[in-house]
């Protein structure tokens, strides 16, 4: 016989050595079985009798499901206590999440959301004639405006950029939208996410009290919203 052919004989007969030794018939229940109660002995240090174990064994699997209601400042604790369980790969929760967390999210967002609207307080940000250059006023209101936002998550600022009508409409809006970004920027440089931002140049199709040429047209306007809500 070939040296080859009994080389790839013996590989087989590995293979199929360990299959068998890890199905139910061979070691996977018995494995399962030992995981599954030592995983029950490190929730009983935990006071959780009432947290139900589940261990897959077709094939064996060394991930850990727990169901049970439990408060999500528990569900932490739970999953260190059977992680150290020495053989366990990964804990899962089969139970969803209480709503009380989903809540919590949702408050502080909306209280994120008020606290960045007061700092901006209806100002905008003024410019010169052709010109994205932002202002000593400008920089102090996107100082108040990253100061508030910083630490805040599940909220979206939109900024929107202005022009009067002394350019062409082509010359408006691009300027428009580049002093959009330039506010932008000067966000992501204090520290906010660029993900948070979004930019628009809408060029002088919305002037102020109806006058197109007034300079104060020349603007960007922020507005706050919540992150999966719509602007305005």
């Amino acid at each position: 016989m070939p040296v080859q052919v009994k080389l790839l004989i013996g590989i087989l007969g590995v293979a199929m050595v360990t299959w068998l030794s890890l199905q139910p018939f061979g070691q996977a229940a018995a494995i399962a079985d030992d995981l599954e109660q030592r995983a029950t002995e490190a929730l009983a240090t935990q006071d959780a009798e009432d947290v139900t174990i589940s261990v897959q064994t077709d094939p064996v699997r060394r991930t850990i499901a727990l169901d049970g209601d439990v408060d999500n400042d528990r569900r932490g604790a739970l999953r260190d206590a059977v992680m150290a369980v020495s053989g366990v790969s990964s804990v899962v929760w089969t139970t969803p999440e209480a709503p009380e967390a989903a809540a919590a999210d949702t408050s502080a967002a909306h209280a994120c959301r008020d606290r960045v609207t007061s700092a901006i307080d209806g100002e905008r940000i003024q410019f010169r004639s052709g010109s994205p250059y932002l202002n000593p006023a400008a920089r102090r209101l996107l100082d108040r405006i990253a100061e508030a936002a910083g630490d805040c998550q599940g909220i979206r600022i939109a900024i929107t950029g202005h022009a009067n009508a002394s350019g062409t409409a082509n010359v408006n809006n691009e300027m428009s939208a580049f002093r959009a970004t330039t506010a932008r920027d000067a966000l992501v440089e204090r520290g906010l996410p660029a993900e948070m931002l979004t930019t628009e140049g809408r060029g002088s199709r919305e002037p102020l009290g109806g006058n197109p040429g007034d300079p104060a047209n020349r603007r960007v306007e922020f507005t706050v919203t919540l992150a999966d809500t719509e602007a305005g």
